[in-house]
């Protein structure tokens, strides 16, 4: 089984070099590694060059305009014809050894699937617990069912298991599509910057193509798990980013249930707010509401 594997990176050499070496370390390594870069400098050119040249990885290095969906767009124009599995990694992951083989045994496995994840093994622990943690699924804000994508845009992340399940969208940092699959599909190059719900957005239209397996035996760490910058701005860009799913008729996402989830998400920060005499609950809650907003001005994600 031919396969090749996708890193677009920006600004981060040092995290690029440490993903490469995991991933020329793999007992099935890609017959190929594209790498998109986005970076200000020819640091992360150089890398590629250095890990290249030890012989361990073919690497086509290419150099577009920042921002990750259009990275990814270029990414797969580059893909040979002749490659049945495409694998998309952040610049910050390592890949445990058996990674890229585990994955590759669930298309064997699963002969109809359309995509396969693994296991980020260092996500941070669910945090809403008790009467919370219901007021969370009573407002499509979360799901017992990991892997799930609700109707509000929420997609319910996996974390832990013993088996490969069925799940309705992938993470964007370990994701892998049959190329057949996927054959005229893009990212939506809307999502500026680093493509918030891309992820969602694109894994979850190849689901309405063939089926997706989430496997917890293929290994993954991701260095930085949702650093993405400004929590405030995060909420925002959020709501937006679930009303563009539901806007594009993705999954089982309608707009009501984007809208009936953000007001729960206001009601229990504002809750908090008050119990807690938190200011910074108290500028969530406002946040998400402005999200809203931004969607009746029609703000890009």
């Amino acid at each position: 089984m031919r396969h090749e594997l996708v890193i677009c990176t920006r600004n981060r050499a040092d995290d690029l070099r440490q993903c490469l070496e995991s991933v020329a370390a793999q007992s099935n390594p890609p017959c190929r590694v594209v790498i998109v870069d986005s970076s200000d400098g020819d640091s992360a050119e150089r890398v590629a060059e250095e890990v290249a040249g030890r012989g361990s990885l073919v690497i086509k290095f290419v150099h577009t305009a920042p921002g990750l969906t259009l990275q990814r767009n270029a990414a797969l124009a580059l893909i040979e014809e002749s490659t049945d599995v495409i694998h998309f990694v952040d610049d910050d992951m390592v890949l445990d050894r058996d990674y890229l083989r585990l994955i590759l045994s669930v298309f064997r496995e699963h002969p109809n699937c359309g995509g396969v994840g693994g296991r980020i093994s260092n996500l941070p622990k669910r945090r809403a617990k008790g009467v919370v943690r219901w007021f969370r699924y009573a407002f499509l804000l979360d799901s017992p069912r990991p892997g799930v994508l609700l109707p509000s845009g929420v997609g319910v992340i996996c974390r832990t298991g013993d088996q490969p399940r069925p799940v309705d969208w992938l993470s964007g940092g370990s994701m892998s599509y049959r190329r057949r699959c996927i054959a005229g599909l893009r990212f939506d190059e809307s999502r500026s910057g680093y493509g918030m719900g891309e992820d969602v957005d694109f894994s979850a239209r190849v689901a309405g193509r063939a089926p997706l397996v989430w496997t917890p035996l293929a290994v993954i760490e991701h260095r930085y798990p949702f650093n993405h910058g400004d929590n405030i701005q995060l909420r925002r860009r959020a709501v937006r980013s679930r009303w563009q799913l539901a806007k594009h008729g993705v999954g089982s996402v309608i707009r009501a249930a984007v809208v009936y989830a953000v007001i729960g998400d206001a009601l229990m920060l504002l809750a908090m707010a008050g119990v807690f005499r938190s200011r910074h609950h108290a500028r969530q809650a406002c946040a998400t509401l402005v999200g809203l907003v931004d969607v009746i001005k029609g703000l890009p994600v």
